[in-house]
């Protein structure tokens, strides 16, 4: 067993002061790590209450021990304000009383890399406070859009101004941007709820010979149209839709829709491709990893894999799996089964369940259909439609040394995939062919846990 695995970590960032931290890591076989959130954590009286309820890990846990439950992020840098003239985006600041503790961080990164671990930054755009993404004016997504060119370069001083007080970082790890998927209505990834018309997207827009309130209207149409199905409509669909040409005619007849995926592609590729380019104009050594949502639905979220490779080191699709919060694969797969019927309670249940795999990609293992997907997955799960998902970035990629799929417990405080999943998955991994993954994160793991992983990375 040798799976190469990137260790993710978030705050406390403390810790890492400590070399039993790095040795920790070293000794389970990871010598790769991505330090999310480059936050130290400040005491206040009103914050975010922390530890969160997922944290598990000993050394983690034993920092917040004498010490309060509120705390706020204050990012570990003062930014070279230089950098950043000309735009409107700007990076946050940080008091004096932090450059002690900045100085210890920095050499203790500096001891890391001695002991031959390879460290990257983490680009969070869901963050922006910690990240350094000022909020975006209203209407936006709460960071400045995407589709306006100066978030790609401010993502590029920002690298640089890093790299130029932590020179031992040698890569940066993309967070998306991702347009939304789900369809379960309140969903913080509700496609339909997808709201962005700033000048920006509009702009992004005309330039293809689009209107973006046309396509926002088209997607209100879709949505009613997924709420009037009838089983001989989804029959017709299943039956007319089988083969390389099948979905032609249904592809003709939504033209909108099409335009609609045209454009996320576009701003989703544009927005990247300036990064990308922004940043190996000037650190053309440092390695650019950029991760997507796994190829059942990247597609939606706007991510074409097979031409990321021209503007990414490394792809890193998020092969999340869990049920029960968001954004598991299990939890969105149930999501739109479980829509589909309020949706439509005339429709037969094979119908509901025959278009849901239709609409993935995906065919339910019979030991494991789409109704026990929030108790514990088999190992038939794991190989079937995971293992399928492996294969298919595989083949979207082209080049499987290209590929580190993003791998994680859970998100948000949900229910964990157990550690028996856990070896069940890497098992899938490593069987496909995959040799490196990404944890998130550091926090989350459990010592049985810890033991599953180790046993892959030696």
């Amino acid at each position: 067993m040798s799976l190469r695995p990137i260790m993710l970590t978030r705050p406390p960032v403390e810790i890492m002061l400590d070399d039993g931290f790095w040795d920790e890591l070293i000794e389970g076989g990871f010598r790769d790590v991505c330090v999310s959130w480059m936050a130290f954590l400040k005491e206040v009286e009103h914050g975010e209450s922390l530890p969160t309820r997922e944290e598990a890990r000993p050394r983690v846990l034993s920092f917040f021990m004498d010490k309060g439950d509120q705390f706020e992020y204050v990012p570990i840098i003062k930014p070279d304000t230089s950098l950043y003239d000309g735009m409107t985006l700007y990076p946050p600041s940080r008091s004096d009383e932090f450059d002690s503790i900045f100085r210890e961080l920095r050499d203790a990164f500096q001891r890391a890399k001695k002991k031959g671990i390879n460290l990257y930054l983490f680009d969070d755009k869901s963050y922006f406070e910690i990240s350094g993404y000022p909020a975006g004016p209203e209407g936006t997504r709460g960071f400045s859009c995407w589709n306006d060119p100066q978030v790609a370069e401010y993502l590029v001083a920002r690298t640089r101004d890093y790299v130029n007080q932590l020179p031992m970082f040698s890569g940066i790890v993309l967070d998306g941007p991702d347009y939304k998927w789900e369809i379960a209505p309140g969903e913080r990834d509700d496609l339909f709820a997808e709201r962005c018309f700033c000048d920006h997207c509009q702009n992004a827009a005309r330039l293809m010979g689009l209107d973006l309130m046309k396509l926002v209207d088209t997607l209100a149409e879709f949505k009613l149209e997924m709420q009037q199905l009838t089983d001989e409509k989804v029959e017709g669909f299943l039956l007319s839709t089988r083969g390389f040409l099948g979905a032609t005619d249904w592809w003709l007849s939504h033209p909108e829709l099409l335009d609609l995926m045209r454009f996320r592609y576009a701003a989703i590729e544009n927005h990247l491709i300036r990064e990308y380019e922004g940043i190996k104009k000037h650190l053309p050594e440092f390695t650019v990893m950029v991760s997507s949502r796994t190829p059942s639905y990247s597609a939606l979220t706007g991510h074409a894999l097979q031409r990321r490779n021209a503007y990414s080191d490394y792809q890193l699709p998020k092969l999340y799996l869990w049920a029960g919060n968001q954004p598991g694969f299990r939890y969105t797969v149930n999501n739109y089964a479980n829509t589909l019927s309020e949706w439509n309670p005339s429709l037969s249940r094979k119908n509901v369940v025959g278009l849901t795999e239709r609409i993935f990609g995906i065919e339910f293992p019979a030991d494991y259909p789409v109704e026990k997907f929030d108790d514990p997955a088999p190992l038939s799960f794991y190989e079937q439609i995971a293992g399928d998902e492996m294969k298919k970035m595989i083949h979207l990629i082209g080049d499987v040394d290209k590929l580190i799929p993003f791998i994680a417990l859970e998100h948000f405080g949900g229910p964990q995939i157990q550690p028996r999943e856990v070896r069940d998955l890497l098992l899938t991994l490593e069987n496909s062919g995959i040799n490196r993954y990404i944890f998130f994160h550091y926090g989350v793991i459990t010592e049985d846990v810890w033991s599953v992983l180790t046993e892959f990375s030696k």
